[in-house]
């Protein structure tokens, strides 16, 4: 009675997703921490220059996770730290 399928789960980031898409909205980027896709503008993701093209001008890149998972996913010691802790070695009264 049971079927070696029936126990077989396919979860959604086994399957290979295309890491652009064309929507009504324009060009899309998949973000690797959520699995959504978000339009590619400086609203929804962090950019950094790229390499130099043979024009003389720098690519824009784009970062992997969006801006809403980009904490979470590479500085997550940032989220853990309490909004108002003291920082600076001054703040802490260690300085003459």
């Amino acid at each position: 009675m049971n079927d070696q399928h029936d126990n077989k789960t396919v979860d959604w980031l086994e399957q290979p997703r295309p890491k652009y898409i064309q929507t009504d909205l324009g060009k899309e980027k998949l973000c690797i921490e959520c699995g959504e896709y978000w339009p590619l503008d400086h609203e929804f993701w962090f950019t950094y220059s790229g390499k130099l093209k043979k024009d003389g001008t720098k690519s824009t890149c784009y970062e992997a996770a969006c801006k809403s998972c980009y904490y979470i996913r590479y500085k997550p010691q940032r989220l853990q730290r309490p909004k108002n802790s003291i920082r600076s070695y001054h703040e802490k009264g260690c300085a003459p």
